[in-house]
């Protein structure tokens, strides 16, 4: 319900990513990337990534900075203690 009309995701964890941090926010970016074709762009942003989890799928991918003002349908925080 909640992808309902949403066409670009930002997905977000913690500071100083972990190996959780790092794989939820790559499993959930992949499952809606996979399962969801209506989607135009799903995006994570991370602090620097460890060099361990580069093996991991879309790890490439992943923005270390929001710089361009851009606006997203809908926005994800994963891993958070709080």
């Amino acid at each position: 319900a909640e992808i309902e009309g949403v066409s670009t995701i930002a997905i977000a964890g913690h500071i100083r990513p972990d190996g959780d941090c790092v794989g939820s926010c790559l499993g959930l970016s992949q499952y809606l990337i996979e399962n969801f074709p209506q989607l135009t762009e799903v995006t994570v942003y991370l602090e620097e990534v460890p060099g361990s989890y580069q093996f991991l799928k879309g790890a490439d991918k992943i923005r270390n900075s929001y710089e361009d003002k851009k606006e997203y349908d809908l926005f994800i925080a994963l891993d958070s203690g709080d």
